[in-house]
Order: C-alpha cells, then structure tokens, then sequence
C-alpha cells in the first residue's frame, strides 16, 4: 500500500523532470495551434480571388495568299513580295480576373474573364512603279499595278468570359504530432473537376493601303471580322501548398457554335476621282468552334491571404474568321461575299499577378 502511495505521488514529477531534460515531442501547448493550422489549411481556404496580368504571343496562321506582287514593269514580274504572313502580331497585354467559392463542402462556383488586346501586325514595300495588287481586282483599280509604296495593317483583340461549376476535392498532407517540424508545416492537395459555359470574342481588322504615285493620296482595302463563340467546357485543375508556397496547374477546353462575321470597305483609287470600283460588301455565317486552355503558376503567400503569382500560359482558339483572310482579289459580282472562316490562334505567354485566398 505504501509502495503504490510513493508510486502515485512521485510518477507525475517523475515525468517532469523527464520532459525537462529530453523535451517532449509532443508539447500539449503547441498541438492546438499545429492542428488548427492544419485543420484551417483544408477548412479556410474556400474563396479565391485571382487577378493576372497576361503578355501574349500569338502565331499568324493566316492562308499564306499574297496581297502583294512585282509590277508588270519589274523584269521578271511576277513574284511575290508580301503575303498574310508577312505581317507577324506584336506581343499583347491582358488581364485575368476570376472569383470562386466552394460553397458547401466539395461544390463550388467559379466566374472569370480574361482578354488580349492590343495584338498588331504590319508590313511595308517600296518600289517606284513596280508593285501591284494581285489578281483581277490590281488590274481594273488604277494605279495598283503600278504602286510605288504599300502598306499593310493588322489589329486584333480577343475576349474570354466563362462561368463554371467545381466539384473538388481537399486532402492534408500534414501529421500535427509528427516529431518533425517540416511534417507538421502547412501543407494542402486540392483537385478540381471543371465544367461550365464559355464565351469567346475574337475582333480583327485588316487594311492593305496602296500608293499609286509619291504625293499622291493612299487608298485602301480594309475588312473586319468578328468571330463569336459560345459552347461548353470540361477541365481540370490541381494545386499542391506547402507552408507558404503553391503550384497549381489548370487545363480546360470546350467546343460550341460560331458565329463570324465580316465586312469590307468599298475599293476606290486616287486616280479615278475616289470612284468606287467596288462597293462595300459584308457576309455572315456559322460553324463550329474550339477553344482550350492551360495555365501553370506558383504562388509565394506573403500575408495570411495575399499572395504573389508567376506562371506560363497556352490556348488554342479555332473555327474564327481572321481579317487578312478576309481579302478577295478576284473581280466577279461575288467578290468578298463569303465568309473565310476555320481560322486558328495560337497563343503563349507569362502572367503575374495576386491571388487572395480566405
């Protein structure tokens, strides 16, 4: 009895005076705040807001046709001197902006927007006499077999709006009573399947501007495109923390109807007192569209729930109408009726941005 009295009283300083010279692993005071960090990891980070800056190349897939040769008056006319090709976009600025929620448990909305503008592209020749609009149509306008100098413009811009539905799923990678510190940091795997509706809006306009004679006035050929697309999309998305770092990857893409559009400005020459040797013309039609994107960016949270984004983006845009397309060198009474369409964007860029997760 005396044996189990001694044992009762001296155990607890007994453990004590352990826990002072070898440290407990397992402190009682630091368990709650590891695992409310850890539970807040998984519990708090439900709403998002991400905004990018984007800077985006685009490739100049256009058909390739010439819209500029040599002039009958060149020895050996007949070459090619500019084609759609010829004129290659410029980098363009852009901006991302999406706001999500997962409302309850694993579902959750998201809405966003991101845009290119800005894209332009030109090209220039000189030659006195010797250059000359192709086809029929350099042949009946005055002056454009003839042109001493020709210039040629491309702008473009495009928008993106899409509204989805997440379905996710969280998991902890952390052990909170883990003997190792770097085991008990915050650490967060989410995945998200994605499925929503999306609108995209490409704009372009083109001109081919000829100058028959130094000191005379240019006229132009000039045509416009817009090519709108509304479909639905599937994707997906992952993104892994630890502590204060994350990398996320997304990829989506979506297929949906078309709807493009163009129109040209009537055709006149310097030399013919501004007569109209083609009148204004436009055409609609539609067709089918495609569009995907990927996104990879890291995140670096500098405050409980600011953080700064760095990452690489590409998209595929098909089924539009692209302006420099658009031109039609024949001279018939259906000449720049119709609607070139099942043009493709390619793009790739950087974006920096914040993020604020709560």
């Amino acid at each position: 009895m005396i044996v189990r009295l001694l044992a009762f009283i001296l155990l607890p300083w007994s453990v004590a005076v352990a826990q002072e010279v070898m440290g407990d692993p397992f402190p009682e005071d630091a368990l709650p705040a590891v695992a409310g960090e850890a539970a807040m990891a998984v519990e708090d980070v439900r709403d998002y807001v991400v905004f990018d800056v984007l800077f985006l190349d685009r490739d100049n897939a256009t058909n390739n046709q010439p819209i500029l040769v040599e002039g009958a008056n060149v020895p050996g006319a007949g070459g090619t001197v500019l084609t759609t090709r010829s004129m290659t976009p410029t980098t363009a600025p852009g901006v991302r902006l999406f706001v999500g929620r997962h409302e309850c448990g694993s579902i959750g909305w998201e809405m966003g927007y991101w845009s290119a503008f800005g894209w332009y592209g030109d090209a220039r020749a000189d030659l006195q006499g010797g250059l000359a609009v192709p086809g029929d149509l350099g042949s009946i306008v005055p002056g454009w077999n003839q042109a001493s100098t020709v210039r040629t413009g491309w702008s473009s811009s495009l928008n993106v709006v899409e509204l989805n539905l997440l379905q996710s799923d969280f998991s902890n990678g952390c052990d909170p009573r883990s003997r190792w510190p770097s085991r008990r940091c915050r650490q967060e795997t989410e995945f998200d399947w994605i499925g929503g509706l999306f609108w995209a809006g490409l704009d372009e306009q083109a001109a081919l501007r000829v100058t028959a004679s130094p000191g005379e006035p240019s006229t132009a050929y000039r045509v416009a495109t817009s090519s709108n697309l509304f479909g639905g999309q599937l994707g997906m998305r992952g993104r892994r923390t630890w502590d204060r770092f994350s990398l996320d990857g997304t990829l989506k893409a979506g297929l949906g109807g078309a709807w493009l559009s163009q129109s040209a400005s009537p055709i006149t020459s310097s030399l013919s007192s501004n007569y109209e040797w083609r009148r204004g013309r436009e055409a609609a039609d539609t067709g089918m569209g495609f569009l995907s994107s990927m996104n990879l960016s890291m995140a670096y949270r500098f405050t409980d729930v600011w953080g700064l984004r760095l990452g690489y983006n590409l998209a595929w845009l098909s089924g539009v109408a692209l302006a420099p397309n658009q031109w039609d060198f024949t001279d018939t009474p259906t000449s720049g009726t119709g609607v070139a369409g099942a043009g493709g964007v390619f793009l790739h860029g950087a974006n920096l941005g914040l993020e604020a997760r709560w």
